[in-house]
């Protein structure tokens, strides 16, 4: 990747943005805060089941609706954290009681070409995180350990490991205003809310002011196609169903792999030795050697 232009105006925030791939900010204020709550429930009369977002529902009007009053009222604090962005869409996330709502570690979609440019999620949550509500969970620096294509009908490479990244996620528990910053590539979770009451959040996403918008597909076994888009692709259109109406800019072959745990655990811990490894026999020599300090 090149160097990199700070996103940030707080240059010791982008230097460990650029290190560990997230930060933990102080963002919206209360009278934020509350309006953003009390607009999602004057327009949600109903509580919603398991994980829902307001940017996939199918009322394209109802979604940018709920878009638009939320960069309203981000457009301060977003002013005040950011440099050389352009901003792009906003969403409510709302996670009801129950397991269908557990949110399993992934990476987000590729939007730019990561080879030159980073982008970012603003995640805010509107109540206070716990254990029971659902408290989102990253792995630190995992933005930075190898490179990956992920969209619509592309496998996450670490997708074999849910049980494996589970135990070494890292629980951030955010103050409501609080917003985690993150980088896409940043493998994050968050587990079942057991509580009560929705866990809500707004979310935000910007890139680089000099990157531009792609679209990543998987043409077939072997090949990755990127097709240029842009934030009304996103906002408007059924990004699940494809690149539909988009230009296709180049294909290049790609294996699409899939992590091991051993891989995994070498990311986390350079000197990791499988246990295989320590289970091997010394042969008779090695045993001498041992024996008589040979």
């Amino acid at each position: 990747m090149t160097e990199q232009q700070p996103i940030m105006r707080n240059e010791q925030l982008d230097k460990q943005l650029l290190e560990q791939g997230y930060v933990v900010i102080p963002f919206l204020t209360a009278e934020e805060v509350t309006a953003l709550v009390d607009f999602y429930y004057q327009h949600h009369p109903k509580q919603q089941d398991g994980m829902y977002a307001t940017a996939h529902v199918p009322d394209v009007n109802f979604r940018m609706k709920m878009n638009d009053y939320i960069k309203q009222v981000f457009a301060r604090a977003v002013e005040e954290t950011f440099i050389n962005h352009n901003a792009l869409g906003g969403s409510y996330i709302a996670k009801g009681k129950g397991a269908k709502g557990t949110l399993q570690p992934h990476q987000d979609w590729n939007i730019i070409d990561e080879e030159h440019f980073r982008s970012f999620n603003i995640w805010v949550p509107l109540v206070d995180l716990n254990d029971n509500n659902g408290v989102i969970k990253v792995l630190p620096g995992s933005h930075a350990w190898l490179t990956t294509y992920r969209s619509a009908n592309i496998n996450g490479a670490f997708s074999n490991l849910n049980d494996l990244l589970w135990q070494k996620m890292v629980p951030l528990y955010l103050k409501k205003g609080e917003a985690l910053f993150y980088d896409h590539r940043l493998l994050h979770a968050s587990g079942e809310n057991s509580s009560d009451e929705i866990r809500l959040a707004a979310v935000y996403g910007i890139i680089p002011d000099k990157s531009s918008m792609m679209y990543y597909h998987q043409a077939d076994e072997k090949t990755v196609e990127v097709f240029a888009s842009n934030p009304e692709f996103f906002l408007y259109g059924n990004i699940f169903e494809g690149p539909k109406g988009l230009k296709s800019l180049r294909k290049f072959a790609f294996d699409f792999p899939q992590v091991t745990a051993t891989e995994f655990n070498r990311f986390v811990d350079p000197g990791y030795i499988p246990p295989d490894s320590l289970s091997v026999k010394p042969t008779l020599i090695q045993r001498m050697r041992a024996l008589f300090g040979a």
